[in-house]
């Protein structure tokens, strides 16, 4: 899938994720997409809710060995 930024969030804990990518998000253009990569299982559950409250669309979410990847349109 196509995208126009890629945000690192592997290693980090707590609420730095959402707010490294909230903060990366806020500098796209709507509709632009962003494929997020993160290291933490919590990032399941967070990075949906995150998407859900800010609006924005997950479009895709997979795993590729312990790296979790998602796709975020930004809305």
């Amino acid at each position: 899938m196509d995208f126009q930024k890629s945000v690192d969030l592997k290693g980090l804990c707590c609420a730095q994720p959402i707010i490294q990518l909230a903060k990366e998000i806020k500098a796209l253009r709507v509709g632009e997409i962003v494929l997020v990569e993160a290291d933490r299982d919590s990032m399941r559950k967070d990075i949906p809710a995150y998407c859900r409250q800010a609006g924005h669309t997950l479009l895709h979410h997979d795993q590729h060995g312990e790296i979790l990847r998602f796709w975020v349109r930004k809305e």
